[in-house]
């Protein structure tokens, strides 16, 4: 069983091998993990006005009370909000499963209200976490103290026909639209389109183009950044090094990014859509090789898909059980005049059945997924807790384990949620902080479940469990997600980085004032 696991397992600061012993009590422990998830979810399925400047109020500091958001207010130009709806609205992100409710929240007006923000923080011993979209899961986004709100910081600054350059508020569908006259788009796009650039860029950024151009943060050429001790910087790959490495895909943890400038590509007006079927992982990895070696599409999404089959007696009991499904989109880009045919890109691909073939204009593939998450919200999914599971695996473990996961996963587990599949080249991305298995392809996997709070607890406990199993398959956790890591766990993520992490942290962000309570350096 997954709990006889050596204690001294975990404790290892260096690295995280794949024994012969812990690999199979972890896959013998993988079908009761994902048990324990699809008997919760099904238990559920049964079953302000305007804002003026500034807002004084006193507030609870560290035991004592004293009125210093009137005194941060005299420093910042933008808002200074401390009404109860400002606060109440900053106060959990799209996880639901964290709670913190700010004493104050700032919309800064420029990269100066940000400086003025962190040097007053540090001089009051007080945290600051900077938010977006809020699509964070694990409370990277909330505080106790300060949030700054990052949207106020959402303009474009400058286009030209290789990059824009906008605040780091600015939420990536404001992008596609201002550049789609002009049939410009960066090179990778994330599947929801309601997040910041500043927040993706944080996280690393993810999309269907990514097997070909990486994270975003591989696509951003530079940034304006204020660091912990309030310094504005810009830095890029020729400036300021350290920095530009250390807050792309550095969750936040080292400064606040005012300004981007990312790179553009300009994209054809219409796409076409192959949509196909597996029914064989192996076979479906196969064609993923294949694929990404021949460059025969532009963009690449997969998912697993159940077909449920009844249920089927399992420790005593009844519990519905799948069989799994391999859905692959296979995108091109077109000019609507050329089409390609389906005989010749699809030629020699092992997949079960062709089901569909889709034309549009490329726009419409950029907020393909706006009609899922419409639904998610009409069924009140969306409010749901989300903790999402997300890893990269090695190509050469990515069938045992997917197909270990998948065996008694319960169709329900799912509802309101999917399981991704983003297949990867490994060298695709290049970005320090961007922790990722060695080699030559690489295979993301995410469980994104919605789960009422109430039924949370042993799902929770389950997916650590998936977590734990991936990274002793040698994967890495994309940090978006539901990440529960002690501090041993952290150095094991970083590995051989994680000596210089630390150095990084105290350089830039020296009283440790920046989004608290997500990764622990002590």
């Amino acid at each position: 069983m997954l709990t006889q696991i050596p204690q001294n397992f975990t404790q290892n600061d260096a690295k995280l091998n794949i024994r012969k012993e812990i690999r199979s009590g972890l896959l013998t422990a993988l079908p009761t993990m994902v048990e324990g998830l699809g008997r919760h979810v099904l238990g559920c399925l049964r079953g302000g006005d305007g804002l003026h400047k500034v807002w004084a109020a006193n507030q609870e500091v560290h035991g004592g009370t004293m009125n210093w958001s009137e005194e941060l207010a005299k420093l910042v130009s933008g808002q200074v909000l401390t009404d109860e709806s400002a606060r109440e609205a900053a106060a959990t992100d799209f996880g639901r499963l964290v709670v913190r409710k700010p004493a104050v929240v700032v919309r800064p007006a420029s990269a100066q209200d940000v400086s003025h923000v962190l040097q007053f923080a540090s001089r009051n011993s007080l945290k600051v976490s900077t938010r977006g979209g809020g699509h964070s899961q694990s409370g990277q986004s909330l505080c106790d103290d300060i949030v700054l709100d990052m949207t106020a910081l959402g303009e474009v600054r400058h286009v030209d026909e290789s990059s824009i350059t906008c605040g780091g508020g600015i939420k990536w569908r404001a992008i596609v639209e201002q550049l789609a006259p002009q049939r410009l788009s960066p090179p990778v796009l994330t599947n929801n389109l309601d997040v910041t650039v500043g927040g993706t860029l944080s996280t690393g950024g993810l999309g269907v183009a990514s097997w070909r151009h990486g994270t975003q943060a591989d696509n951003c050429l530079e940034l304006e950044v204020v660091t912990g001790a309030g310094e504005i910087v810009r830095c890029s790959a020729d400036q300021n090094r350290a920095l530009y490495d250390s807050v792309r895909a550095g969750m936040g943890q080292f400064g606040v990014m005012t300004e981007a400038k990312l790179r553009l590509r300009r994209h054809k007006p219409r796409f076409r859509s192959f949509y196909l079927l597996y029914d064989d992982l192996d076979k479906l990895l196969k064609d993923f090789e294949s694929l990404m070696t021949e460059e025969r599409f532009d963009y690449l999404e997969s998912w697993c898909a159940p077909c449920p089959q009844g249920f089927r007696k399992v420790a005593g009991g009844r519990t519905p059980f799948a069989q799994w499904f391999f859905p692959l989109h296979a995108t091109l880009e077109t000019d609507g005049v050329t089409l390609p045919e389906a005989s010749e890109k699809l030629r020699g691909l092992q997949f079960y059945r062709h089901v569909h073939t889709e034309d549009g204009e490329i726009g419409e593939f950029f907020a393909r997924l706006d009609p899922l998450f419409a639904l998610w919200k009409r069924g009140g999914a969306w409010d749901f807790t989300h903790p999402w599971m997300e890893c990269v695996l090695p190509w050469q473990t990515t069938p045992m384990y997917i197909q270990r996961v998948l065996a008694n996963f319960p169709p329900q587990a799912v509802a309101g949620g999917h399981i991704l599949l983003w297949p990867g080249r490994g060298s695709a991305s290049s970005v320090p902080l961007f922790m990722k298995p060695q080699g030559e392809f690489v295979m993301g996997f995410g469980i994104l479940p919605a789960i009422p709070k109430q039924l949370v607890d042993e799902p929770l406990a389950n997916l650590n469990m998936a977590s734990l199993g991936a990274i002793m398959m040698s994967g890495k956790r994309y940090l978006s997600g539901w990440i529960k890591f002690d501090q041993n766990q952290w150095k094991a993520h970083y590995g051989d980085a994680w000596p210089k992490v630390v150095e990084l942290k105290k350089k830039f962000d020296p009283q440790g004032i920046l989004n608290p309570g997500f990764v622990h350096f002590e």
